[in-house]
């Protein structure tokens, strides 16, 4: 019984070296892990702000038609100090440039307005400033695409068609379950 007894004691606990071993590989596997989770962290804000944006061209599109006035949708500004600005009124007479939706006409009225924290690593970019969303057809005049990117080159592009309908697609690699665009 003496015997037994003592077999138990020593097999108590871990060694110095399963302990060391132990900690090493956990070292490692973190190692991996968290730089893994920081680009997932980037690309769900990446895929947030897009789908936002996406759903502030759907607005202004149908704002047209409820209104039945043509609404603009105008992008200020570059890098961390992005906006865009939804309104009625003339062509180019708002802006959100300056860290506050402004309009130079009494005629004209915000309807949305929205900036890009500068806390976040994404930037937005277009090859329109002015989109204008019309009421009688449903068509936008110059239609163009607005894209938003992340400081790593990942970017989701939103293609705003002549019939003012939005589609996403991911520029470069393919980004979830968008289609790359082409």
């Amino acid at each position: 019984m003496n015997r037994i007894a003592t077999a138990r004691r020593k097999n108590r606990g871990f060694t110095l070296v399963e302990l060391c071993a132990s900690v090493g590989i956990s070292a490692a596997l973190l190692g991996q892990a968290v730089p893994a989770m920081g680009q997932l962290h980037q690309d769900q804000k990446l895929r947030a702000a897009a789908e936002g944006l996406a759903g502030d061209l759907r607005l202004a599109r149908s704002e047209a038609a409820r209104m039945s006035e043509s609404v603009y949708f105008r992008i200020s500004g570059k890098g961390a100090n992005a906006c865009y600005v939804m309104y009625i009124g003339s062509r180019d007479d708002c802006d959100c440039a300056g860290g506050q939706a402004v309009c130079r006409q009494s005629t004209s009225q915000v309807l949305k307005a929205e900036w890009l924290p500068t806390t976040q690593p994404v930037q937005i970019s277009s090859n329109a400033e002015t989109l204008e969303f019309q009421h009688r057809q449903g068509l936008v005049t110059q239609t163009g695409s607005i894209e938003l990117s992340l400081n790593g080159g990942r970017a989701i592009r939103q293609v705003v068609a002549i019939t003012g309908r939005v589609r996403s697609c991911a520029v470069g690699s393919k980004f979830g379950a968008l289609p790359k665009c082409a």
